[in-house]
């Protein structure tokens, strides 16, 4: 005798385009076809259905001896009549039934039924290349976060590390173990980091912005990270042990544990150390910055953290998929997956036949995510691995999915990192040389910051970033489609081919040719400010520090830019001196702005120029008009030399 349990459980799933892929992948009018994956590493007393459409309530007819459980996989919530009709994830259901039972004779009978499309083993995910991802500890003398004998560079926030943030700002120097001075690095290339404190300029976060780190739990009690953890103040003032705010979850207050079905989030150092790239506390006087953490103000970007995770386990895919949806239906519009499935897939349809019910999820997160008048949709940001595989692992290398390759403190591809077709953009992950070529960030410990390097911390920069440009967005007013955001993702880069020839291979000592590696990272390493000008669409001009510049502005007047005739230059007093320009820039006999920066950094200047004629027309002159362009100055430690652009 069978039974039929139809519940509201837990949540989550979605992917663009996903119906396309299932349709490619399986013939529906074949039973054995319906069962997408291997039962290899089923999980005993399981099965994940998914139905050709949407049902309430089900009965799944072709099993006639054995007993089993079925309900929904995800609740329905609030979902509207043409939610449930159209987004695949209310389509998945779980059976559940006695472990003794083979799972394969059971995926078979249910197979028989017509309404079901696929057929999908439960898994439990796993821990994929940590053993290259490792942790290197901070010498004693650096472990604690209020310390404040470094008398560093100047920065924009008081915080202790954020000298040691090289992935920032890195200038080619290091400031540990209390040093007075600079103190230059071999494996440091200055201008190998993200142009953080340029973006800072401008934006440093907002509190409306919600990142999803789909991982271990974020340490909710770090001093660093606590006042930019997401709140659901509905369950924070609530009575305990009650669904306060009717979403599923009891006692929700910063996240779910979806490992072990609970809401103590727990402490993880892998997750902690994720979220304070993107959001630690800035300007608080303790420990290190995060990429969107705001000024100090209570005005940072807000963590929501869904564990998957822990040092030792890994939830299964359903609670992997529940997690996504989880981020949708509470307000994240990102969210940060620093965790992959392995290295057995090799396309998108092979992917989907083992891990359907995850691209669904993805897909549905991307769908339902948003913030009206600002983003129509989630963004998913992944890791790519760390197999130094030429095929970036899945999720990350699904088409829809941001997938972030890493390089070290010197431009290089980090040793580690996969890369080739699906990755996307590149962002700085540490080397496995010592600390101090690490990623330095919050973590679980004692001292509250860690130091790690791995495709996982290299996400996290793009999140970052994303949140960050999210946030400019929201001052401006400014509103994006999803597809048209991530495009601005994904160009806000520069050229990372060019720096890769040779690096040093940790193993032997010795010298490696790493000329494969060009055109196999993405399409370059991201650059935070350059986002925030897309973002209100303003232009930039690169430039070398140190170096008298003579640049065309043919970006900015077109093509004849040199035969115009020049008016003015202006340039704010303080922006120069932030410069350190000393000498007013000018526009030269072959229309050559000319230029020299003593300082990285940014600033806004304005040119006029006379476009018909040599003077300006008007009363008793015939002439042209004057045309005034405002643009963005970036003077960087390194510039490529096609200006920065790709």
């Amino acid at each position: 005798m069978k039974r039929l349990l139809t519940v509201l459980p837990l949540i989550l799933l979605a992917v663009a385009c996903t119906q396309d892929v299932e349709n490619n992948i399986t013939n529906i009018d074949t039973p054995s076809a319906k069962i997408i994956n291997s039962s290899a590493n089923a999980v005993k007393g399981s099965l994940l259905v998914k139905l050709s459409s949407y049902a309430a309530d089900y009965d799944f007819s072709t099993v006639e001896d054995i007993n089993f459980e079925a309900r929904p996989l995800f609740p329905v919530g609030r979902a509207t009549d043409a939610e449930l009709q159209n987004e695949e994830i209310y389509r998945w259901w779980k059976l559940s039934f006695d472990e003794t039972v083979d799972v394969v004779r059971m995926a078979t009978a249910i197979a028989k039924d017509s309404r079901v499309s696929l057929i999908e083993y439960n898994e439990y995910m796993e821990h994929v290349n940590r053993d290259m991802e490792s942790e290197d500890n901070i010498p004693t003398t650096m472990s604690v976060a209020t310390r404040a004998d470094i008398t560093p560079k100047e920065l924009p926030f008081n915080d202790p590390y954020l000298c040691e943030q090289w992935h920032y700002d890195n200038d080619g120097n290091s400031y540990y173990d209390g040093a007075t001075s600079p103190k230059p690095i071999e494996e440091y290339v200055a201008g190998a980091d993200i142009n953080l404190f340029s973006a800072w300029k401008y934006c440093a976060g907002d509190p409306r912005i919600i990142v999803a780190v789909i991982d271990g739990g974020v340490m909710t009690t770090n001093p660093d990270l606590e006042a930019n953890l997401w709140v659901n103040e509905a369950e924070k003032n609530g009575t305990e042990g009650v669904d306060d705010d009717g979403n599923g979850y009891i006692d929700d207050i910063h996240g779910y544990n979806f490992l072990n079905n609970s809401a103590t989030i727990g402490k993880n150092d892998h997750g902690t150390h994720v979220a304070g790239t993107i959001a630690a506390v800035n300007n608080n006087n303790f420990g290190v910055c995060g990429i969107a953490g705001g000024t100090g103000n209570n005005d940072g970007c807000r963590i929501m953290s869904c564990v998957i995770n822990s040092d030792m386990d890994f939830a299964e895919k359903e609670s992997v998929a529940a997690a996504i949806k989880y981020a949708a239906d509470n307000g994240a519009i990102l969210m940060n997956n620093s965790w992959t499935s392995g290295s057995s897939f090799t396309t998108d349809s092979i992917y989907y036949k083992s891990y359907g019910v995850i691209v669904d999820a993805i897909a549905y997160f991307e769908n339902n995510a948003k913030i009206d008048g600002l983003i129509d949709g989630g963004i998913a940001v992944f890791a790519a691995g760390n197999a130094s595989n030429s095929i970036p692992y899945y999720p990350g290398a699904y088409y829809n999915n941001i997938c972030v390759t890493a390089f070290a403190p010197d431009f290089t591809a980090a040793p580690y990192t996969n890369y080739g077709p699906g990755a996307n953009i590149c962002a700085p992950g540490g080397s496995n040389i010592g600390w101090v070529c690490d990623i330095i960030s919050t973590d679980a410990s004692e001292y509250y910051i860690g130091a790690k390097h791995g495709t996982s911390m290299a996400a996290p920069h793009v999140t970052g970033c994303a949140a960050l440009g999210l946030s400019y967005a929201l001052k401006l007013g400014r509103s994006f489609t999803r597809e048209e955001y991530k495009t601005l993702i994904l160009t806000s880069v520069h050229d990372i081919d060019q720096y890769q020839t040779t690096r040093y291979n940790v193993n032997n000592g010795g010298v490696e040719n790493i000329e494969y590696l060009k055109g196999q990272l993405g399409s370059g390493y991201i650059d935070a400010h350059l986002l925030l000008m897309q973002v209100e669409n303003t232009p930039c001009l690169y430039l070398a520090i140190n170096k008298k510049e003579q640049l065309s502005l043919d970006s900015f007047f077109g093509e004849a830019s040199e035969r115009l005739t020049y008016t003015s230059v202006v340039m704010d007093e303080s922006e120069r001196s932030a410069l350190g320009i000393t000498t007013t820039p000018t526009i030269n006999d072959e229309g050559l702005i000319c230029i020299e920066c003593t300082k990285a950094g940014c600033g806004r200047i304005k040119v006029t120029a006379i476009i018909g004629g040599t003077s300006v027309g008007g009363g008793n002159n015939i002439g042209g008009m004057e045309v005034t362009r405002e643009f963005e100055i970036v003077a960087r430690r390194t510039v490529a030399s096609n200006g920065g652009w790709l």
